[in-house]
């Protein structure tokens, strides 16, 4: 057959290709064959189109949301917040040690799926005495 067939492991993107044309001097045309797709080492893997996280307070209450990499994470925060019957402004949201704001999604924050939110209550404090 001519043109590109895809591979025999039934992969989309490998391909091949057969009987391709030669110029009347027997050597493969000089124009560029642009029907060749790259290998599957030159495509970068496809980021997944959802992640688990798990938000767990200082009392081991946990719960875990699977959001999009694209998904603001004010909507989980207010979730957690509700279930565990806190106010939502009580609450600080952690990863890493670092503070994660409601307008921040879990590709700002650099988060990945299986992640652990560390949640902890407001508190009030160090100024002087």
């Amino acid at each position: 057959m001519d043109g590109i067939q895809p591979e025999p492991n039934g992969a989309n993107y490998h391909a091949r290709v057969e009987d391709a044309p030669e110029d009347g001097a027997g050597g493969h045309s000089e124009m560029p064959n642009n029907n060749i797709i790259n290998n599957a080492e030159d495509v970068p893997p496809a980021a997944p189109l959802s992640m688990s996280l798990t938000f767990r307070d200082q009392t081991d209450f946990a719960l875990t949301f699977k959001l999009k990499a694209t998904t603001r994470l004010g909507k989980a925060m207010n979730h957690f917040s509700a279930k565990a019957e806190k106010a939502p402004n009580t609450l600080r949201f952690l990863f890493e040690g670092d503070r994660i704001n409601a307008d921040s999604t879990p590709a700002d924050v650099g988060l990945e799926d299986g992640d652990v939110v560390e949640v902890h209550m407001e508190q009030i404090g160090g100024g002087n005495v």
